[in-house]
C-alpha cells in the first residue's frame, strides 16, 4: 500500500501535490482512520474544554480537505462552517458530507478571497507544514478573522523555527494573543513517518 503521508509531505511542487491529494482523496479518510488521526481529538477537547463558543459561530475550515476534521464540528453541533481547500478532488469528498454551507477551491499560499473581519474560529489543521502552507499564510487568515476570534491551528514541531512560523505569530504580537499551546503529539501515531505536532489557539485583539 502506497504511503501517501510520506508522498506529500515530501513534495516540494504545488502542481504535483495537488495531482497527489488527487489520486488520495478517496482513500484518505479510511487512511486517516486507521493511522488514528488526532487531530479531530484535540480538536473536540478544545472546543468542549478550553473555549465556549456559541453554535451559531461563523468558522473557517483552512485547508479543510475532505471534511474529515470538520466531521467534529458537525457532531458539536456548529453549523456555520465555510471549507476552502486547493484540491477539487478533496472538496467534492467534503461536499458529499453536507457539513459545509460554503466550500471554494483555492490555494491557502495566495490572498483569499474573502472580505476581512467575518470569521469567529478559524481551524487550520495539518495543513501549516512542509511543502504545503507556509508561514505569510497566517497574517491572511488573521486578516479574515473577527476582533476577539480564535485562530486553532496546528503546526508540526520538525518546521516551527525552520520553517519560519515562530517568527511569523511573533510579527503577529500586535494582531494576536496566544492563548494556550498544547504538549507536542504525534499526528498519526499509527504511521512511522507522522511528525510530531503541537495546537496553537491564537485571540485576535481589538
Amino acid at each position: 500500500m502506497k504511503d501517501w503521508l510520506k508522498t506529500v509531505y515530501s513534495e516540494t511542487s504545488s502542481s504535483k501535490l495537488n495531482k497527489h491529494y488527487k489520486n488520495w482523496a478517496n482513500l484518505y479518510d479510511t487512511d486517516m482512520s486507521s493511522w488514528g488521526y488526532a487531530y479531530p481529538l484535540q480538536l473536540n477537547k478544545i472546543l468542549t474544554n478550553k473555549l465556549k463558543l456559541k453554535k451559531t459561530i461563523k468558522i473557517l475550515d483552512a485547508g479543510c480537505g475532505t471534511g474529515y476534521v470538520a466531521e467534529v464540528l458537525s457532531k458539536l453541533n456548529y453549523k456555520n462552517i465555510t471549507g476552502i481547500d486547493f484540491s477539487e478532488e478533496m472538496l467534492t469528498i467534503a461536499r458529499s458530507k453536507k457539513i459545509y454551507k460554503k466550500l471554494m477551491c483555492q490555494s491557502l499560499n495566495e490572498k483569499i478571497e474573502l472580505r476581512s473581519k467575518q470569521f469567529g474560529l478559524i481551524i487550520c489543521t495539518g495543513v501549516l507544514t512542509s511543502g504545503h502552507v507556509g508561514p505569510s499564510a497566517l497574517h491572511e487568515l488573521v486578516r479574515i478573522l473577527k476582533p476577539q476570534g480564535f485562530f486553532i491551528c496546528s503546526i508540526a514541531e520538525s518546521v516551527y523555527k525552520k520553517n519560519g512560523f515562530e517568527k511569523e505569530i511573533k510579527n503577529l504580537k500586535n494582531l494576536v494573543s496566544i492563548k494556550s499551546i498544547s504538549k507536542a503529539f504525534v499526528a498519526l501515531p499509527n504511521n512511522k513517518n507522522s511528525a510530531k505536532s503541537r495546537m496553537y489557539i491564537l485571540e485576535k485583539l481589538n
